[in-house]
């Protein structure tokens, strides 16, 4: 796990003697930094634009509203930094659409086949199921592996704070975290972020429990979360001005697998969902 950015931010922010518990919680992540501007050559990492797709695999659309789903971004599996940890295929690509329905998990594609890929241009007469991201401006993406932390408000983010006696000033947690982010688009692995609660808890209840008690609070009450811990972050992507994205109200989506499911590299059963405050 590369720690070089973590341990400048362990200096800036005077946190030196807890640097061993910081790093204890720390986990590799790889972020997504903006290249050039532009569709480039097909095969690249890249957000926006057009898919590069296998002729065995069409456009995804929504099998209720038959309209296509908005592309989002795709990652040559072969870009991603070599270390220990990456559960990722050396090949391959991942796409991921949008959908209005957000927590299909279909909307993320794993492909790990040899065909070559090209630029699918949608029919002219194609109807999508958003307008949300017509405006998405199309960025080469390089992968720069780092470490990340806990990110507020999970209950990771709480145990490091009470671990290192930040109780009282969780905020400046919550900016290093920002800060090893900084100037990315999103980020593959590292640890989930959550608004108001962990989103791993959403996805135990939705997939492993009943997706009917998603809100229902009153029945999650009674539950056993400790079954939440083994969702883990996959893919985040972040509203970004320079890419003209906007998630909700300057929100993110994430997309959590499950940690034997990831193993496998079974993502048929991930859990999207978009944050925003």
């Amino acid at each position: 796990m590369e720690t070089g950015r973590l341990d400048q931010l362990i200096r800036k922010y005077g946190l030196d003697e807890h640097r061993d518990a910081i790093l204890a919680a720390a986990t590799p992540a790889v972020y997504l930094r903006l290249g050039e501007a532009g569709q480039g050559t097909p095969g690249e990492s890249r957000i926006g634009g057009i898919p590069d797709l296998p002729d065995s695999i069409a456009w995804p659309a929504d099998p209720l509203l038959g309209r296509l789903r908005s592309f989002l971004l795709q990652i040559n599996l072969a870009d991603i930094p070599a270390f220990a940890e990456n559960p990722f295929p050396r090949r391959g690509m991942l796409y991921l659409f949008a959908d209005e329905n957000e927590d299909d998990a279909d909307q993320l594609i794993l492909y790990t086949g040899d065909e070559p890929v090209r630029a699918r241009q949608p029919a002219a007469d194609a109807q999508f199921v958003t307008d949300w991201y017509d405006g998405l401006v199309p960025h080469r993406l390089r992968l720069e592996p780092g470490a990340d932390i806990p990110r507020w408000a999970t209950d990771a983010f709480y145990a490091l704070a009470a671990a290192i006696g930040m109780e009282d000033d969780e905020d400046g947690l919550s900016d290093m975290g920002s800060e090893l982010s900084g100037g990315s688009a999103g980020k593959l692995l590292g640890h989930v972020s959550g608004i108001g609660h962990d989103p791993r808890q959403d996805a135990y209840v939705v997939r492993e429990v009943n997706p009917e008690w998603r809100f229902a609070y009153d029945k999650r009450r009674t539950l056993d979360m400790a079954g939440a811990a083994n969702w883990t972050n996959l893919l985040e992507l972040d509203s970004d001005n320079a890419v003209n994205l906007l998630i909700g109200d300057a929100g993110y989506l994430h997309v959590l697998a499950h940690a034997d499911d990831l193993r496998r590299g079974d993502l048929s059963r991930v859990w999207l969902n978009m944050e925003s405050s």
